[in-house]
């Protein structure tokens, strides 16, 4: 039992006066009296929480809050921006962060604050183990004390703003990278020079090799090469791309072809006028210039292809092909007879680039006028300028094309496929076998052909829109899309490139719901605090001058004898001891309040005097 006043209480072997108790006129041995100067000793301990331990914990969880919109609106700022930088986006995750923990630091010095005054609460309540008391002081910056039973038992409501300050950190690790890039592909409009087809004479002047003073006499090597080139790949030859991603349209005039059937083209042309040709007069009709050019059936047995260029016709191509082709002819066994015009045309098309390959897209080729005149007037072109519709460059894929078709194929007597050129062909050119062309139908669909079993299983995937008519136009095409390749003249458009760029992407969802679960449970434990804190009926902290001040035992002292430095662990038997916070029994006129065992102190009275 704890000693009355002026009684004497034994600490070991030997007796102490119990101190505090004097009377005014003794004093110990040695005592050294200390006296406060604005109190006296009878002065009671004053009730209230004053405004700064409340205040504290309100402008804690409001600051919190206040950086979580900080962040939140930091982030949005940059939300589908560009990264200009490595170092801007260094910078961004670092000031993120700094939000994250500010955040953390405010909301977790709230729930300490709450915390502090729970445990106080509790100890008015509740006699508790010594260690379980140390768990209780201890449990904000030791995890070991979730290991304590006596705490799960008699402190549940601090235990679990214990576990909530714990875990409020974890909002620093979620919320910063809610922050990320991702890359996108960003359009850009730029106007640029690209090669285009352009036929001035600059253009096609490279093309041609002279004869005499100034006539074309055959197309140039280099200008045969393309050709080549595009009639046996059945494919436009590449051009440069202005971006690896990019695309553009471009208009220009070139010339092409137009094939119809020789029944069709003898319709449109009955009646037509032939005296411009040379030596011409004998025939009265396209027909009759048709079988003197290619022949008739009689004398077409054991053909199996027959071109030519007629001199009586501008700029147009007579072909024979014996085979068959129900996609050009409704009679599969009929041979196919094709007239081809050439025509100034009106190009649009597209030039797509990924990666740096191109993809032609024809937008629209529109015939505009036949390239109605004369080989005498395209070879002399230099020399008659006064008339602007004849066109070197025209004049130079004509032969090109006459000197691809001008051939007849035949099946000798010996079943071989014998070639024949004309003999007027002016220049040396290749063999319509070694294009896509003879991958036609209407070459090697017939019966004479096919007698040769050479043929095989015939594929008509190089005969481009699976008509010889068709591809004859479609290679007309190619090669002058394939003209861009030489970049000889160039026109300004606007170009769209595509390019990947980084761009920050922010999830406002998961960083609000991450601050807004823990200010909603900081605001949980700041509302206990203050039930704490008016049940407490002051502000309590876990300072050592908190708990000098609140020992003020010689029951603690007795306990403490042996164990005055300390020990991180502490003894089974004084662990063991229970305690609480309340008023120490025996004191009738000046009534203290400090931590007692069961036998030593009872409940505290809110608002009674204490000294």
């Amino acid at each position: 039992m704890p000693a009355s006043n002026g009684d004497s209480v034994e600490y070991g072997a030997g007796l102490v006066q119990s101190p505090g108790h004097h009377t005014p006129e003794q004093k110990a041995p040695n005592e050294t009296t200390y006296a406060s100067p604005q109190r006296d000793g009878n002065t009671p301990a004053a009730w209230g929480f004053g405004w700064q331990c409340p205040t504290l914990m309100v402008v804690s969880v409001v600051c919190g809050a206040m950086i979580s919109v900080g962040h939140h609106f930091y982030y949005s700022s940059l939300d589908n921006t560009l990264v200009n930088s490595v170092d801007q986006q260094t910078w961004a995750i670092r000031i993120g962060t700094g939000f994250a923990f500010l955040n953390k630091t405010f909301l977790t010095s709230a729930v300490g604050i709450a915390a502090a005054q729970q445990i106080w609460a509790t100890l008015r309540r509740k006699f508790v183990k010594l260690s379980a008391i140390d768990g209780m002081f201890d449990i904000l910056t030791n995890p070991k004390s979730f290991l304590i039973p006596d705490l799960w038992m008699y402190a549940k409501t601090l235990t679990l703003l214990a576990i909530i300050s714990w875990l409020i950190p974890l909002a620093a690790v979620v919320t910063p990278s809610t922050l990320s890039i991702r890359l996108l592909t960003t359009i850009h409009v730029t106007q640029l020079h690209v090669s285009t087809v352009n036929f001035t004479e600059s253009f096609w002047r490279p093309w041609v090799t002279w004869g005499g003073a100034g006539f074309i006499a055959s197309p140039s090597p280099d200008i045969t090469r393309l050709f080549t080139a595009t009639s046996s790949s059945a494919e436009v030859l590449s051009v440069p791309a202005p971006f690896p991603n990019s695309s553009y349209t471009l208009e220009f005039w070139g010339p092409s072809y137009k094939c119809q059937k020789l029944s069709e083209a003898v319709v449109e042309m009955q009646g037509m006028n032939f005296s411009d040709g040379v030596g011409l007069a004998q025939y009265s009709s396209l027909q009759k210039l048709w079988e003197h050019e290619i022949g008739n059936s009689t004398n077409l047995t054991r053909v199996v292809y027959s071109g030519t260029a007629p001199s009586a016709l501008n700029n147009t191509l007579f072909v024979y092909a014996a085979g068959g082709n129900p996609l050009w002819n409704d009679n599969a066994t009929q041979p196919t007879e094709l007239v081809c015009q050439l025509w100034n045309t009106s190009y649009v098309v597209g030039q797509n680039f990924t990666n740096g390959i191109r993809t032609l897209i024809p937008v629209s080729t529109e015939l505009v006028a036949p390239a109605n005149w004369s080989s005498d007037a395209g070879s002399q072109v230099t020399f008659q300028r006064q008339e602007p519709t004849v066109n070197g460059g025209y004049y130079v894929m004509h032969m090109l094309f006459s000197g691809l078709i001008q051939r007849k194929l035949v099946i000798s007597a010996s079943l071989e496929l014998s070639s024949f050129l004309p003999s007027s062909l002016p220049f040396t050119t290749m063999s319509i076998m070694q294009t896509g062309l003879f991958s036609c139908p209407e070459l090697w669909n017939s019966t004479d052909y096919q007698t040769l079993g050479i043929g095989g299983d015939e594929s008509t995937a190089l005969c481009r829109n699976k008509t010889l008519a068709q591809a004859i136009e479609d290679l007309s095409h190619n090669f002058t899309y394939s003209l861009l390749s030489l970049n000889a003249a160039n026109t300004s458009v606007p170009v769209t490139s595509s390019s990947p760029k980084n761009f920050y992407t922010y999830d406002s969802r998961n960083l609000l719901a991450v601050y807004m679960s823990a200010l909603g449970v900081a605001v949980a434990c700041v509302v206990v605090g203050f039930f704490a804190l008016h049940e407490n009926g002051v502000s309590q902290s876990v300072s050592f001058s908190n708990m000098l001040l609140t020992t003020r035992n010689p029951e603690l002292d007795h306990l403490a004898n042996g164990q005055c430095l300390g020990s991180f662990e502490l003894e089974k038997k004084i662990g063991d001891t229970k305690l609480r916070f309340g008023e120490i029994e025996g004191s009738e006129q000046y009534k203290r309040a400090a931590f007692g065992t069961k036998d030593s102190v009872t409940a505290l009275s809110k608002g009674k005097d204490y000294y």
